[in-house]
């Protein structure tokens, strides 16, 4: 791998413009002009049209019994018909939508009306939709979860939706992916983390779900945080890569990303049940003093400890899960030997009394590939990253364990340890290396290539779509 280098003369006159259009706060994002023609919530996403906004549907809110929703601003109400006005406000009106047998109900002083779904518009499109204490550009729609579920998690409720412009989509995500109030000196790494976080949204945009949004507003997705999470610096690397994503051979790269390899990117199909892509084939990450770029993290080490009851609490939740996670359509490479019973009759489903565990296979650059765990019930065998999901650090929380890379010190029946290196599924771009690459004068450009090998630049319009 080649060190480190003095930034471009072209790259350098980017990150000046860039400090430049943050400094000066000259950079805005101002939601779009409204285009006839939008579908309707549920329906397929609006196509852009001819140097038009490319406009994104982002799950906000869901199983929400109730919804209370104003504005900054002068705004209307439509019903399932988008031809006609059902209800105009104004600033300080506030608005109450409840689910009734899959209809909304919403309530404004003393208008009343039902309907499929509504939608909320500003009549200024300068001025925000308020939903939980956040302000949201553009418009929201609101109705009530598909009866089969298709918005990911069952049960009935509200759902609300933000449709907005791509460009303001990315300034309510890149400060809380990879951090607000950066230095100018790392504004190459803030740029390739729109850049990221752009052709991820494009791609779930064509992906072409039939669940009646794009994307979630969390780490389902891309974490989205609407106006009160944007950031001028953030919102200039964005404004100077309008447009720009990252494509490879056969049309969008998948750029997935997380927070800190630990001086290797993993492979995807060692991650994922998946066939390999060379665009996340993994790459070493060091620097030429032989650190990883991301040392400076705060998870570059990290350590979890379970006592035996405690690591058995949390196996008889998670390894149920995991043995429906490996069971689902597509998985059967890894669901062939997820699960073998230690007697006639045991399905898993209720593990029992842990007796051991171990590691049974590694990756090339040394994350666990299988993890091996005995039970009263049987022997399981969890591949991946699935084992973060498996031995989550605490019975209560959701939160996953830090990341695969890991080496396991068991102490039979007394507790277990987990040193690691690391934070998250170790995918494409890591952001604390891209940060110090940038600060080291890397360019956008260099570090996407590093990350995403065989992958370039292109405008979205011209980008080889499948």
């Amino acid at each position: 791998m080649r060190g480190p280098g003095p930034a471009s003369p072209r790259a350098a006159v980017f990150l000046a413009m860039l400090a430049a259009a943050a400094m000066l706060n000259l950079v805005s994002c101002a939601a779009p002009k409204r285009v006839g023609g939008a579908a309707a919530p549920g329906g397929p996403a609006p196509a852009p049209g001819a140097g038009g906004p490319v406009l994104l549907r982002v799950l906000v809110a869901e199983d929400r019994p109730g919804l209370l929703v104003s504005c900054t601003g002068a705004w209307s109400l439509q019903g399932s018909s988008r031809e006609s006005v059902a209800l105009a406000l104004a600033p300080g009106d506030t608005l109450l939508a409840q689910d009734i047998a899959g209809d909304v109900l919403y309530t404004c002083g003393r208008q009343r009306g039902r309907s499929p779904h509504l939608v909320l518009r500003p009549q200024d499109p300068d001025d925000w939709l308020l939903l939980d204490d956040r302000a949201w550009r553009g418009e929201l729609s609101l109705m009530a979860k598909p009866a089969d579920g298709v918005s990911g998690t069952g049960g009935r409720g509200l759902m609300a939706i933000n449709m907005v412009e791509l460009e303001c989509y990315l300034a309510g995500v890149v400060p809380l992916e990879i951090g607000a109030r950066r230095s100018a000196t790392e504004l190459a790494a803030v740029a390739a983390q729109a850049i990221v976080a752009r052709t991820y949204a494009v791609a779930r945009r064509q992906a072409g779900r039939d669940r009646g949004f794009d994307l979630y507003a969390d780490d389902r997705d891309q974490v989205y945080g609407g106006v009160a999470s944007e950031d001028s610096l953030c919102t200039a690397a964005i404004a100077a890569t309008a447009g720009l994503v990252l494509a490879g051979a056969q049309g969008l790269a998948p750029t997935y990303y997380h927070s800190t390899c630990g001086g290797h990117t993993a492979a995807v199909a060692a991650v994922w049940p998946t066939v390999d892509d060379p665009l996340l084939r993994g790459v070493a990450d060091r620097r030429p003093d032989g650190l990883p770029w991301c040392a400076e993290s705060r998870y570059a080490q990290w350590r979890e400890q379970w006592t035996w009851s405690e690591l058995q609490s949390i196996l008889a939740r998670t390894l149920p899960a995991y043995l429906d996670y490996v069971r689902q359509p597509g998985r059967a490479a890894w669901a062939n030997d997820a699960f073998r019973p230690a007697v006639g009759g045991a399905t898993g489903r209720d593990p029992g009394a842990l007796i051991g565990l171990s590691v049974a296979a590694r990756t090339r650059e040394g994350r666990v590939a299988v993890l091996e765990i005995e039970t009263a019930a049987g022997h399981y065998r969890v591949r991946g990253d699935q084992t973060r999901r498996v031995l989550r650090p605490d019975p209560s929380s959701s939160r996953l364990l830090r990341s695969a890379w890991f080496e396991l010190e068991v102490a039979a029946g007394r507790q277990v340890s987990a040193a690691g290196r690391g934070w998250g599924h170790g995918l494409g771009l890591c952001q604390v290396g891209a940060l110090a690459r940038a600060r080291a004068g890397q360019s956008a450009a260099a570090i996407l290539t590093h990350y995403y090998p065989g992958t370039r630049l292109v405008p979205l319009a011209g980008a080889p779509l499948p």
